[in-house]
């Protein structure tokens, strides 16, 4: 009877001690900084809060998201080694002002416009999570940021010297990603990560690699635009014929899908004028080629990836001769052509 009164009471001085050394080796300085920590912490939290509710004008929602920045940033000024802070500011930035693709007008973000979502945000939400992954490599939600900052390190390519970059970073990301969902997501997932590490190796022009990858993507069960990509890949690689078939194997309804994906925005191009060369490539394998060479010079006039604007020119060339003319394309139902 006596025994279980004894642990407890040994238990409880434990505590004690414990709680007397706590104390004896934290500064006062240190549970001041820890206090500020929770409590900036905790008012982040709480204007992020107020910056989702639909009902909240524009002007509240965006002075509720630079509350909310400030407050994680003098969380993460308050105690420097803790990565929490880092992962709450690029989380916060990546929802309210990038996560908008294919979301219905009724619950995107007013901050989804584009004049909300600048490079200097993208920049500051990208060092946010190279931040917190440097502070804490091995939490666990590193996975959950891998694919979102990879899609955003490729649309910070344009044009510039720091283009590669930026795609040799998202492709580490893709990686990194294939690597942890390894055997643990459906091969749905696994299929867009592949599809989309394979067109980060086409636009660092490491076409061997993206064909493998492409390949990887389709033997798993693609999408239409994967198996577009993988297309692309071959023309590109000097394999038109195969890329032709398989354009062809997805039929007229694969292109009528990836039109809608694309119109959708569910499809993104690195810089824009990279689709034209994937809706010239289709329409001249299904025998369209007034379209087609409208497409090509399109592509060509978009200065989209120069190292392949000669296998371009050589569509463009085969056309003419068979005295192709320009067309329009079909009517899609909101046009950007």
């Amino acid at each position: 009877m006596m025994k279980p009164s004894l642990v407890i009471a040994l238990l409880c001085c434990a505590t004690a001690h414990a709680g007397v050394w706590d104390r004896a080796l934290t500064s006062p300085e240190d549970a001041a900084a820890k206090e500020l920590y929770d409590a900036k912490l905790v008012e982040g939290d709480t204007a992020t809060l107020t910056s989702t509710i639909q009902s909240t004008s524009p002007s509240v929602v965006l002075q509720s998201l630079r509350r909310a920045e400030q407050a994680y940033r003098a969380a993460a000024a308050a105690r420097p080694r803790e990565a929490e802070p880092y992962f709450r500011i690029g989380n916060l930035l990546y929802q309210m002002y990038f996560n908008c693709d294919g979301l219905p007008l009724a619950i995107r973000p007013v901050t989804c416009d584009p004049v909300y979502a600048t490079s200097a945000r993208r920049d500051q939400t990208i060092e946010a999570w190279n931040q917190f992954e440097r502070l804490a490599p091995l939490d666990p939600r590193i996975g959950e940021i891998l694919g979102n900052r990879a899609i955003l390190h490729t649309k910070a390519v344009n044009g510039t010297r720091g283009d590669r970059a930026h795609l040799e970073a998202a492709a580490r990301d893709y990686q990194a990603a294939l690597d942890r969902s390894d055997g643990l997501y459906g091969s749905r997932g696994n299929e867009q990560q592949l599809g989309n590490l394979a067109e980060t190796y086409m636009m660092l022009d490491r076409l061997d690699d993206a064909i493998a990858t492409y390949g990887r993507a389709v033997a798993g069960g693609s999408s239409v635009a994967t198996t577009y990509g993988l297309a692309v890949a071959l023309d590109r690689d000097g394999s038109g014929e195969q890329a032709s078939r398989y354009i062809l194997g997805q039929g007229k309804e694969g292109l009528e899908t990836f039109t809608k994906e694309y119109l959708a925005r569910n499809v993104f191009f690195v810089p824009e004028g990279e689709a034209y060369y994937y809706f010239a490539l289709a329409h001249e394998a299904f025998g369209h080629p007034g379209v087609a060479l409208g497409f090509w010079l399109r592509y060509v006039a978009s200065g989209a990836h120069p190292e392949f604007q000669p296998r371009a020119k050589e569509h463009i060339e085969q056309l003419e001769k068979h005295h192709a003319r320009v067309e329009a394309p079909p009517d899609p139902d909101e046009p950007r052509w």
